[in-house]
Parts: structure tokens; sequence; C-alpha cells
């Protein structure tokens, strides 16, 4: 019974938590994004590490690689800013996605929303590679 109490507890915190990253006054411009990667957890265990190549609102999106033939840089798609929002397109119509950029605080953690739910966050760091990798 005590397991199932504290299951409750750490569920209803998580809960909390996510909903408290993607309230309504802690949007940030999504333009920060332009020349940086992101590093980011999302889902399922979903990893982000991708690079916003380009500047101002829009430009190519990167893969981050180690930079080896194993796992090099690729350009996966693209990404445009508009406001607090920010557009993934993979390729296709069915591969597009805009979430909003929260920002809670001060804080280098950043929260791309859908709505009041959590879909990633993570932080920002250097532009990683964005030149077509050696064959």
């Amino acid at each position: 019974m005590k397991k199932v109490i504290f299951a409750g507890m750490v569920l209803a915190f998580g809960a909390t938590n996510v909903v408290a990253n993607c309230t309504s006054g802690s949007e940030t411009a999504a333009s920060v994004l332009a020349g940086k990667s992101v590093s980011a957890l999302g889902g399922a265990a979903e990893t982000w590490n991708e690079s916003h190549c380009g500047s101002g609102a829009s430009g190519e999106l990167w893969k981050v690689g180690a930079g080896t033939a194993v796992d090099p840089a690729a350009e996966i798609g693209t990404w445009s800013v508009s406001g607090n929002d920010v557009t993934y397109n993979y390729g296709t119509a069915a591969t597009t996605y805009t979430w909003t950029l929260h920002q809670v605080g001060a804080g280098a953690r950043y929260f791309f929303c859908n709505g009041t739910s959590l879909v990633a966050s993570g932080t920002l760091g250097t532009l990683g590679d964005c030149s077509t990798p050696a064959p």
C-alpha cells in the first residue's frame, strides 16, 4: 500500500511540475533558437540534439552528430519562428510540428509546449555543425 501511495505522490508532483512549465506568462520569444543547438528530452525518453542553422526567423535544422562516419551531422528539415512559436518541418506535412517556447525564470532551461502540455525541455548551446558531411 505504501508503494501505491508513494507512486501516486510522484505522479501528482510530476503532473503539477509539467503544467507549471507551460503556464501562461512564461512564453518567451522563439527567436532565441536562431544560431543555437538544443539538447532536450521529450516524452518516451526521446532525445533532441538539433542545430538551428541560419539566423533571423528561419533556417535549416541539422541533427547534431558525433562528427564520425557512423554518426555524422545531417540536415533533417527546417525551422521557423513566429513570436513565441517555433515550427519544425521534417519534410512532409505529416511531420510538421508547432510548439510554444517557454522559459521559467532566468534559468537556462527551455520548455517546448503544446498548450499546457510539456512536449520536451532542455538547454540551448553553441551551434553544432551546419555543413554537408564528408562522403
